[in-house]
C-alpha cells in the first residue's frame, strides 16, 4: 500500500542476507540483530526466528534459488497506517523478502584486487546502530564516492572515522587488526562480528577502538567487510595508495579463514 509507513516515512528495518546453495549464512545472527533493532524503535514483532527462518527459505525455493548464490534481502516496515507522523497504535507490521541471483563476477573481483575508498563530506547515519530503511546519507555518499571514481565512501565524525557507506572498516599494522567501536556510532556488522571471532582464533590481535582519518591513511593494509562481499580489501584511500595498492597478509589469512567457514557451515 501507498499507506505503509515504509513508503511514507522510511520507518522500518531490514536485513541483506547472502545465500549459498539455498542455505543462508550466518542467519541466526542476521535474526538477532533484526529482532534487537525492532525493539529499538518500537515495532512489535509476534513472529518467531523460527517463522523468518522457513519464509526466507521457502522464497528461496520457490524461485529456483536453492543451487548458487542469491541475494536475500529481509525487509520489516511498521505497517500500514493513514495517520500521522507519530505511529497509531496496534499496527500490524509489514514483512517483505526480496530474493535474486547474485552475480558474483564483481565480488570475486574486490576480493582478488581490492577496491577505493573516499572520505564523505557532511554525512550522518541517522540510527546508526540499526540497519533503518532511512538510508539517504548512505545512497548519497555512494553517489559521491561514485562521481570521484571509488568504489566505496568513508562516514566520519570530528576526524574519526567510522564505517562504509555499505560496509565495516578493519585497519592493520601488519600484525593486528584495529576496527572502531559500537560505541562511536557504526553498524554491529554481521561480518563484521564473525572477522572479530575468526581473527581471534587465528590468533591475531585484535582490538575495537576509534581511529582517524590518519590511522586508515598510514595503515600497512586494510580491508571492508559486509555479508554480500565478505572481506574485499582497501587498497586505495582518496588519492593515497594502501601498501602499494595491494591486499595485504592477514587479509588473504582472514579471506581463507572465512571461506573455511563457509564450506563447514553452509557447504554439503
Amino acid at each position: 500500500s501507498i499507506f505503509d509507513r515504509g513508503f511514507t516515512y522510511g520507518d522500518g528495518l531490514f536485513e541483506t542476507m547472502r545465500s549459498y546453495d539455498g542455505t543462508i549464512f550466518a542467519l541466526d545472527l542476521h535474526l538477532e540483530r533484526l529482532v534487537g533493532s525492532a525493539k529499538i524503535i518500537g515495532i512489535s514483532l509476534r513472529q518467531s526466528k523460527k517463522y523468518f527462518s522457513n519464509i526466507l527459505h521457502n522464497t528461496l525455493k520457490t524461485n529456483g534459488l536453492t543451487n548458487g548464490n542469491a541475494y536475500v534481502k529481509l525487509i520489516i516496515t511498521r505497517g500500514l497506517d493513514c495517520g500521522r507522523i507519530i505511529p497509531s497504535k496496534s499496527l500490524k507490521p509489514t514483512i517483505a523478502i526480496v530474493a535474486r541471483p547474485l552475480e558474483v563476477k564483481k565480488v570475486k573481483h574486490y576480493q582478488q584486487k581490492g577496491m577505493g575508498a573516499v572520505f564523505l563530506s557532511n554525512k550522518i547515519r541517522s540510527i546508526p546502530q540499526i540497519k533503518s530503511l532511512n538510508l539517504m546519507a548512505n545512497i548519497t555518499g555512494l553517489i559521491e564516492a561514485n562521481q570521484r571514481r571509488m568504489q566505496e565512501g568513508i562516514f566520519t565524525h570530528a576526524d574519526k572515522i567510522l564505517e562504509g557507506a555499505i560496509t565495516n572498516i578493519f585497519i592493520s599494522d601488519g600484525k593486528s587488526l584495529k576496527t572502531p567501536p559500537i560505541k562511536d556510532g557504526i553498524l554491529a556488522g554481521v561480518t563484521r562480528r564473525l572477522v572479530i571471532e575468526l581473527a581471534k582464533k587465528q590468533g591475531i590481535k585484535i582490538v575495537e577502538i576509534s581511529l582517524t582519518m590518519e590511522d586508515l591513511k598510514n595503515s600497512a593494509e586494510a580491508f571492508l567487510t559486509n555479508s554480500i562481499m565478505e572481506i574485499v580489501p582497501l587498497v586505495k584511500i582518496e588519492k593515497k595508495l594502501i601498501d602499494h595498492g595491494l591486499p595485504g597478509i592477514l587479509t588473504r589469512r582472514l579471506q581463507q579463514a572465512y571461506k573455511q567457514t563457509l564450506l563447514k557451515q553452509v557447504i554439503p
